[in-house]
């Protein structure tokens, strides 16, 4: 047991000034003022007046750090992933695998239900956003690979609940029969890559989530109101990229404004995140970065250069979103989102001690993941 002292922290609600947070293992054993009448451990870490907010959750991750869990579906992959995520404030994230043959997917899935330390090591779960998507809205994604999700395959997913935290399909090529084998089995539901009209995602029960919103799915328009106008509409747990490259900032705050606290953060990142490429290897296609813009050669969007803390950052400095809002978006609501806001998402007692320590300036100082201080 250590306390980390002399902090403010931003439990997920309010902001509690001049306070310690009490960690055992990988718990938060309590959030308490420094005053002198509480005793305090003897081990003790002077967070230097530091503002602590829950670790960042990251639903939609591909890759960053110079790799790609596309191109190389290992152990290795995840591991320089989490230590990229780290250095900038992102304590839990899904790798996600877009469209590819069965073969990878079968083999990331393996991946992942072979480690029996995957959420000391920051994963919640796999994200397969593909390949039961639109050939019309397939975006970056190899439509090679694109195929409908029969029900056989989805009982097959289903027996791997444990391993598999999210799929992104498009409702209007899948049959509810599907859908509801992967909700019975607890497995979130998202809406993505989809060519669907509002009518055609009504008709569908179980999807609870949106894949990056206003990309790839059909728009808002004054007679058709689309993909856009039924997240707007029935607002299920939207994500949503902000670099300003995938939606114009003014449209990030008409989506706020409309989704409150139903949207939250990803970044979509690939392999250029938190580096200085420009030249990589997208899941087999050559891929350029060009003014932060993530493209193959013909224009295309492939992905995003973002981390978590530059979303947080360009939430405050370009949208005009409070940083308190911004840091739940980044935390709290992805965790709703997933329904782990039980132990993820928020610093109180009981849940798991994941802490960003940020500065006045929202840069990263250090972070805590599952109780452990990460040295990098």
């Amino acid at each position: 047991m250590y306390a980390l002292t002399n902090i403010s922290v931003f439990d997920g609600y309010t902001t509690l000034h001049n306070h310690a947070v009490i960690i055992c293992g990988d718990t938060i054993e309590s959030v308490q003022p420094m005053d002198k009448n509480n005793a305090l451990p003897s081990n003790q870490i002077d967070g230097q007046g530091m503002l602590v907010t829950a670790g960042f959750i990251d639903v939609q991750l591909n890759g960053c750090g110079g790799v790609l869990f596309n191109t190389d579906i290992s152990k290795e992959t995840l591991d320089t992933i989490n230590r990229t995520n780290l250095l900038h404030g992102t304590t839990q994230y899904l790798p996600t695998l877009i469209t590819s043959s069965s073969s990878d997917m079968n083999k990331a899935i393996t991946l992942i239900d072979g480690m029996a330390t995957h959420e000391q090591e920051g994963i919640l779960g796999l994200h397969l956003e593909g390949p039961f998507i639109s050939y019309e809205k397939k975006g970056a994604h190899n439509p090679e690979h694109i195929r409908q999700l029969d029900l056989a395959t989805a009982k097959h997913l289903a027996s791997f609940n444990h391993a598999i935290k999210v799929i992104t399909l498009a409702p209007e090529r899948t049959s509810q029969d599907a859908i509801d084998c992967l909700v019975d089995a607890g497995i979130t539901v998202s809406m993505g890559h989809t060519n669907a009209s509002y009518q055609q995602l009504l008709d569908k029960q179980g999807v609870s989530m949106a894949t990056h919103l206003y990309n790839a799915m059909t728009p808002l328009s004054s007679r058709e109101t689309g993909a856009v106008g039924y997240i707007f509409d029935q607002q299920p747990a939207a994500g949503i990229i902000v670099d300003g490259i995938h939606a114009s900032y003014p449209s990030v705050r008409i989506a706020k404004n409309i989704l409150k606290e139903k949207l939250f953060l990803v970044t979509d990142a690939v392999t250029p995140a938190g580096t200085t490429m420009t030249q990589y290897d997208m899941a087999g296609t050559e891929a350029f970065v060009t003014d932060g813009k993530c493209h193959y050669k013909d224009g295309t969007i492939a992905g995003a250069a973002l981390t978590m803390i530059d979303g947080v950052r360009n939430l405050i400095e370009h949208v005009g979103v409070s940083k308190e809002e911004a840091l739940r978006m980044a935390s709290l609501y992805p965790a709703r989102a997933l329904g782990i806001d039980d132990q993820y998402g928020a610093v109180k007692a009981g849940y798991k001690a994941n802490l960003t320590l940020l500065t006045a300036e929202n840069t990263v100082h250090s972070v805590y993941q599952m109780g452990k201080l990460f040295e990098g």
